[in-house]
């Protein structure tokens, strides 16, 4: 996660939790959030001290995604089949659904009901 608080904000808290009380980490992640290399790599060039901006604090936890969420909800598989748009779908994925029929409908319901969500607001 990119971090800018000096102390770790509120990350800090959460590994030291974590680390321990030996419990597992669950983290969600929206597959807009998806990188290009390994996430230790990326971390690394983030937290030189040469560069400026944020750091980038990996998380000792599970990563789970919308498509992980899908497969948990519905036992539908999931695929990640594009990402990005303008006019509003900054951010947005297409996912693909596989399944068997009452699988690849329960994961339609499932989209549908948080489709329409309003953007966050600051």
């Amino acid at each position: 996660m990119l971090d800018g608080h000096p102390q770790a904000g509120t990350s800090l808290p959460i590994v030291a939790a974590v680390t321990g009380r030996r419990v597992k980490l669950i983290v969600p992640v929206g597959m807009e959030k998806r990188i290009d290399r390994p996430v230790p790599v990326a971390a690394a060039d983030c937290n030189d001290a040469d560069t400026e901006g944020p750091g980038m604090l990996v998380l000792p936890g599970e990563v789970f995604t919308e498509l992980d969420a899908i497969v948990l909800l519905t036992g539908a598989d999931a695929c990640l089949l594009a990402a990005g748009g303008v006019h509003g779908a900054e951010g947005a994925v297409w996912i693909g659904v596989f399944g068997e029929a009452d699988e690849v409908a329960a994961a339609a319901e499932l989209i549908d009901s948080v489709a329409g969500e309003p953007p966050c607001r600051p």
